[in-house]
């Protein structure tokens, strides 16, 4: 019987960490699972110290999330070679930014179109570099 959906690749891409959970090895993108332990760990910490936050907050997920993107790009457009335990700390303030995102006081809809343009400009600049080069 054929897999539909290849697991590993989804869950890994091209630059994985390995996990071993309850005795399998489990692969997950390096910059993913930094996302997630971010997102998870910031999201927790100011859930649980009831922080409040206001729209002045918004820069400070931007600059939270510049060192994944220069990571991305700088690797995308093969300025140099990339290292998971880097991924894996870009991807962790990617995270955090987002998570910060999600305490600032904007209606929903707005905050899905602020992570939309910036996934959607630094995707065009991706590809102009890859063109570029």
């Amino acid at each position: 019987m054929k897999q539909a959906v290849n697991w590993s690749l989804l869950l890994s891409h091209s630059h994985w960490i390995t996990i071993n959970f309850n005795g399998k090895q489990i692969r997950l993108c390096a910059r993913c699972f930094g996302t997630i332990m971010g997102f998870s760990t910031i999201f927790l910490i100011l859930s649980l110290i009831g922080f409040k936050t206001s729209l002045n907050l918004i820069f400070l997920c931007f600059i939270l999330a510049a060192p994944g993107i220069i990571d991305w790009l700088t690797q995308s457009w093969k300025l140099r070679n990339g290292r998971n335990d880097l991924r894996i700390i870009t991807g962790f303030t990617n995270g955090s930014a987002i998570a910060l995102l999600s305490f600032i006081p904007l209606p929903f809809i707005l905050k899905l179109k602020i992570i939309f343009y910036a996934l959607t400009l630094v995707s065009i600049l991706g590809l102009i570099g890859k063109i570029v080069k």
